[in-house]
C-alpha cells in the first residue's frame, strides 16, 4: 500500500516528538530505536524510511525538543509586558513543573552533558540551536546595551539550567524546590 507524502511526513513527526520526549526524559544514550519506534506506533524495520541513521534522529528530536520548549515559553509570555518577560520565563524555568517534567522541557537542563559527548555534527546542530534561542530571548533580557543584555542571557540561561539540573538531583519535593527557590530569588533581584 502506498502512502501520500503528508503521511509519510506525519508519521516522522510523530517520531520525531517521541524521540524528543524520550531523549529528554531518559538522555541520549537511554531510549534505543526500538523504543522510539514502539512509542510512536510503527516497528524498527521501518525507522530507515525515515531517517539515514540514528544521529540523524538524535538531531532532529532535540531540535524538536528546542521547538517545543519555546513555544512553550512564547505561550506563557500573551498577556505579560514585554519589559517582565525575563522576569517571567525565569519564574516559569525554574518552577517544579518545569523540573519535575523533564521530558517536555528545556532539552539544555536535560542533555547538556550528553549533547557535549556527541558527535561534532549533533553539537554543531544543537549550538545553532542554542544560538537561535539566545537570538530570540536576548532582546528582552535585562540590560542597557545589546552586549550586556547578551551577557545576561548567557549569565540567567546557565544559571537557570544548571539550576534545575541540580535540583533534579534531589529526591524529595522540598529539596528541589529549595534550589529553585534560591536561584529564582538571586536572579530576580540581581538584575
Amino acid at each position: 500500500m502506498r502512502y501520500e507524502p503528508e503521511h509519510k511526513r506525519q508519521t516522522r513527526d510523530r517520531i520525531v516528538r517521541n524521540a524528543a520526549r524520550k531523549l529528554r526524559a531518559e538522555g541520549l544514550s537511554g531510549p534505543g530505536v526500538a523504543s522510539v519506534m514502539k512509542a510512536s506506533g510503527l516497528t524498527v524495520g521501518g525507522f530507515y524510511k525515515h531517517f539515514r541513521s540514528k544521529d540523524e534522529l538524535l538531531a532532529d528530536a532535540i531540535a524538536m525538543g528546542f521547538s517545543e520548549f519555546g513555544e512553550k515559553a512564547h505561550s506563557l509570555l500573551k498577556n505579560v509586558p514585554p519589559q517582565d518577560w525575563w522576569k517571567e520565563i525565569v519564574r516559569w524555568y525554574l518552577s517544579p513543573e518545569h523540573c519535575n517534567h523533564p521530558d517536555t522541557g528545556c532539552p539544555v537542563a536535560s542533555l547538556a552533558p550528553d549533547i557535549a559527548r556527541a558527535k561534532l555534527s549533533i553539537r554543531k546542530r544543537i549550538a545553532g540551536q542554542v544560538k537561535g534561542l539566545m537570538e530570540e530571548w536576548v532582546e528582552f533580557m535585562p540590560g542597557a546595551t545589546a552586549a550586556e543584555r547578551e551577557r545576561n542571557f548567557f549569565v540567567i540561561f546557565s544559571a537557570m539550567a544548571g539550576a534545575v539540573s541540580t535540583a533534579r538531583l534531589f529526591t524529595e519535593p522540598a529539596e528541589r524546590q529549595k534550589v529553585l527557590v534560591n536561584v529564582q530569588d538571586y536572579l530576580l533581584r540581581s538584575f
